[in-house]
């Protein structure tokens, strides 16, 4: 191979970024992790990590260092004026991406890999070697990974028919429940877990025409206005805009894509960070054959391209399919509550929306 200053260039240091880069860094590559903002910050997240992604994530960090974060042991769903509650075996648990995200980057560190924040990429040129350029310098590598999330200057913007909005912040609430609650309303729905020392994430998913604010969004649910009454907002309120659903993507531009840059699913799914850091990892193993000279970079495109929609694909299929219903009128909503009443359903109904374990 010709000659560059890195085996792989990861772009955006969020969990599927540095999966990528911990993964390959681990297994002999030169790596360097590009983020455009600063460790710690906030983003727009339920912070819910799912059972099926824990092992991988202690993986990852070398260790637990999030044991006294909440466990969820279940999952409450207000719908209507009715409600239906699911058991969560084995637990989840409840980490702030302000956290998790800053330990993910220092793991990356400690494994070889050269981070550097408050450096954002605008352009990514594909010729003999991958350019990457930054407001400051240009880096070459032999692959990159697109990790920069569901919108930036590396990522297509195909045209959205309706506009959602993503909100989220912290509140102080007295002695809250381990459990994640959903709320769902005409134009959207509102998640609230506990994240630690009597305080909550509430974060929403929500259509432009029904809310603008959080304060907008919790008066939407009879249930939650009730139980937000007496809440203390803990920092202004995170929003992210221009959501949209779309069939998973591997590749663009030369680039394989992990995390949201892949595919957006629907955060009720509980599974964001969960394909986040297996998409990441996935990528990384999918390069390690072309970086150790024993394939071409297409070969890895169709590799990571099967792999991604055997392992992690089918779980967007089934969250749109359960997002079609709950955007049904509210008699076929009404059903579906009805539904996931009946334990087996309910515990079908979470299953086909997660991530199966590969082999």
């Amino acid at each position: 191979m010709e000659t560059a200053n890195y085996d792989l260039i990861v772009v955006g240091a969020g969990p599927a970024g540095s999966a990528c880069a911990i993964t390959a860094a681990r297994a002999g590559a030169r790596v360097l992790l590009l983020e455009k903002d600063r460790f710690p910050r906030h983003k727009v997240c339920g912070e819910f990590v799912s059972p099926e992604s824990s092992r991988l994530l202690e993986e990852l960090l070398g260790g637990n260092p999030f044991k006294d974060k909440p466990q969820i042991h279940a999952t409450h769903i207000f719908m209507e004026h009715r409600s239906v509650s699911m058991r969560i075996s084995p637990a989840a648990q409840s980490i702030p991406r302000f956290e998790l995200d800053a330990a993910l980057a220092e793991s990356a560190r400690s494994s070889g890999v050269e981070v550097q924040e408050e450096t954002g990429v605008p352009e990514v040129r594909e010729n003999q070697l991958f350019e990457v350029i930054t407001p400051a310098k240009t880096f070459t590598a032999h692959a990159v990974v697109n990790a920069t999330g569901r919108w930036s200057q590396l990522t297509q913007r195909p045209a959205v028919p309706e506009k959602w909005i993503g909100l989220k912040a912290h509140f102080h609430e007295v002695n809250p429940s381990p459990s994640v609650d959903l709320y769902f309303f005409d134009g959207g729905y509102c998640g609230v877990q506990p994240v630690g020392d009597d305080k909550v994430n509430a974060c929403a998913l929500v259509r432009s025409s029904a809310a603008r604010s959080l304060e907008e969004v919790l008066a939407l649910h009879p249930f939650l206005a009730r139980r937000s009454q007496d809440w203390k907002q803990l920092f202004p309120t995170v929003t992210t805009s221009g959501l949209y659903f779309r069939k998973p993507q591997t590749d663009h531009n030369g680039m394989l894509l992990a995390g949201d840059a892949a595919g957006f699913i629907d955060p009720f799914a509980g599974d964001g960070i969960s394909l986040a850091l297996h998409s990441g990892t996935l990528a990384a193993e999918s390069l390690l054959p072309f970086l150790q000279s024993r394939c071409s970079l297409e070969q890895v495109r169709r590799q990571y391209h099967s792999a991604y929609m055997k392992h992690l694909a089918p779980a967007f299929r089934n969250a749109a399919r359960v997002r079609m219903v709950l955007s049904a009128p509210a008699f076929l909503r009404s059903m579906l509550i009805s539904l996931a009443a009946r334990r087996p359903f309910a515990q079908a109904l979470v299953s086909s929306t997660r991530i199966k374990a590969r082999d």
